[in-house]
């Protein structure tokens, strides 16, 4: 309608005072003055009903805000008076049942029902005196009041309970300004003390732990984790990969250490120690069976390489990228784990000692959350070993052991596997935007052997 923008501009800010009008008398001032000035404008201006309409409304918003106000008003002035008889009955019940002395720092200063809680507690503590035990405590813990054994200490000494035993729910309300100046600072000065000395006492291992984990506190955006590298293959197809290895061949002890031996397809054969017929007759050696000096026998067999994609539930199936095996060493849950995380598989051993320093410095956290204290200990043990080849005793257990891998890096962990699907979730951070999210999974196979499972 307006031929310029600086028309429209100076006709916006006159209908926007019209429109934010606080009192009725500016309201019409503001119509006038809008009528006047675009008067040249009628398709612009000539809906004076809907003004009319405006001014009623506002005329009824004020009458229903008055009617309202004096409403609320009445609702507190009601308040009040309950408020005060309440505290003006407590004062009564004190006088008559409660010793002056003992109880004068809550005179007029704390509710009737917080009176009551304190006489049924008082005729307690005549009976239980100041044992801990007896008491039970029940009273400090859920409503924050002086317990029995509390208040017989406090009759021992001949000392009134001071107003700052009681929580402030059960105090007089007050209601002032609050004043910048009378706020309390804050400091950490306590909390850093506290710290430096924990670091001081700790060794190397644990003293690590903590820099990382001030560190994320400082600064929520960073993480120590790094993103696995991939190396481009150069390799041309025609070419015939050459064994390098230099790992060695497993000892005879090794294969028959346990009957709960983990058990890994990664290798082109895997070798079994076979009973043997210890004959004077020499057996004719067939297929792939190999003699040692002592006459016995390791019978191999070779497994596909896509031997692992019936080891997780069908529905999992088309989710899973790709899955990566490790070494069936007895670390191959934390060789998983570490390859996870992007280090290599041969730092398993950093790998127990991150969750031994996670398991330890928050210790009752754990113990709450896995039931005992034995099993606490028993997990202390599990990770404790930085030897390779492991018993079964110190392999590493699901479910336990996610908690510490979640909570340790801060990602969430899926553990998959045909008898059980799991996620570990941090038990201490909040939760972390999807983007910015660092998820791992780790699969069970063969119900003896970890594997590195990418999504």
């Amino acid at each position: 309608m307006f031929e310029t923008q600086q028309k429209w501009e100076k006709f916006n800010h006159e209908w926007n005072s019209l429109v934010y009008s606080s009192f009725e008398i500016q309201y019409d001032e503001h119509l006038k003055s809008l009528l006047k000035e675009f008067s040249s404008y009628p398709d612009a201006v000539k809906a004076e009903s809907a003004h009319a309409k405006l001014k009623r409304q506002l005329g009824s918003c004020q009458v229903s805000f008055q009617a309202s106000f004096e409403k609320i008003h009445s609702l507190l002035k009601l308040q009040h008076t309950d408020i005060k008889a309440s505290f003006e009955k407590s004062l009564t019940v004190m006088q008559h049942q409660f010793k002056p002395s003992q109880f004068r720092e809550l005179r007029g200063n704390v509710s009737i029902s917080t009176l009551e809680y304190l006489l049924v507690e008082s005729k307690r503590a005549n009976s239980i005196g100041i044992d801990v035990e007896a008491c039970g405590c029940i009273l400090h813990h859920t409503y924050g009041l002086p317990c029995a054994h509390e208040i017989a200490d406090y009759i021992r000494q001949d000392r009134p309970i001071p107003l700052a035993t009681i929580h402030s729910q059960w105090r007089q309300l007050h209601i002032s300004v609050c004043n910048k100046e009378d706020e309390t600072e804050v400091t950490c000065h306590a909390e850093v003390e506290l710290f430096v000395n924990k670091f001081n006492e700790s060794d190397r291992t644990m003293r690590l732990e903590l820099s990382k984990k001030l560190k994320e506190i400082v600064y929520p955006g960073s993480t120590f984790l790094v993103e696995l590298e991939v190396k481009p293959k150069t390799r041309p197809r025609d070419h015939k990969k050459i064994n390098v290895s230099t790992r060695r061949d497993p000892c005879a002890f090794e294969l028959v250490q346990s009957g709960h031996d983990s058990f890994s397809p990664r290798d082109t054969q895997i070798t079994t120690l076979a009973p043997t017929l210890q004959t004077k007759k020499k057996r004719p050696v067939k297929g792939k069976e190999k003699v040692n000096s002592k006459g016995k026998v390791y019978i191999t067999r070779t497994v596909k390489p896509g031997a692992y994609v019936d080891a997780f539930p069908s529905g999992l199936k088309p989710y899973i990228k790709f899955v990566k095996d490790v070494a069936a060493d007895g670390n191959c849950g934390f060789r998983a784990i570490a390859a996870s995380i992007g280090h290599t598989e041969d730092d398993w051993a950093q790998v127990r000692r991150d969750l031994l320093g996670e398991l330890h410095t928050h210790k009752e956290e754990y113990i709450t959350l896995y039931g005992s204290y034995e099993r606490f200990e028993e997990l202390t043990s599990i990770l404790s070993y930085f030897e390779g080849s492991p018993g079964y005793s110190h392999w590493m257990t699901m479910l336990d052991m996610g908690h510490l891998v979640a909570s340790c890096y801060n990602l969430v962990l899926y553990h998959l596997s045909l008898q059980q699907c799991l996620t570990f979730l941090p038990l201490r951070t909040v939760p972390v935007p999807q983007l910015d999210r660092r998820e791992i999974a780790i699969g069970f196979v063969n119900g003896n052997h970890f594997v590195q499972v990418l999504l």
